[in-house]
């Protein structure tokens, strides 16, 4: 591990559980990188498999494009669909 980096919890349902092939894992990260870096460095083409999928850090949905910093958790979860 190299200065700066430290380990989240990401969680994977619906489709993305599916494209990446597992539920729960500890990833490695920097405080500067973004959960869209972070899905694409898992899963290259990512955002072209999946549409409308959200993410959440620590339980608050963010922007694909905030900096994951102190969170111990990143979530990417389905689409929402209503009725």
């Amino acid at each position: 591990m190299s200065s700066g980096e430290r380990t989240i919890r990401l969680l994977l349902f619906a489709q993305a559980r599916e494209l990446l092939g597992f539920r729960e894992r500890l990833v490695l990260v920097r405080p500067e990188e973004t959960p869209r870096e972070i899905l694409e460095r898992l899963s290259p083409g990512f955002f072209e498999k999946l549409f409308g999928v959200r993410v959440s850090l620590d339980l608050e949905y963010c922007s694909w494009d905030n900096p994951v910093g102190e969170a111990d958790e990143m979530a990417v979860l389905p689409p929402v669909s209503g009725g």
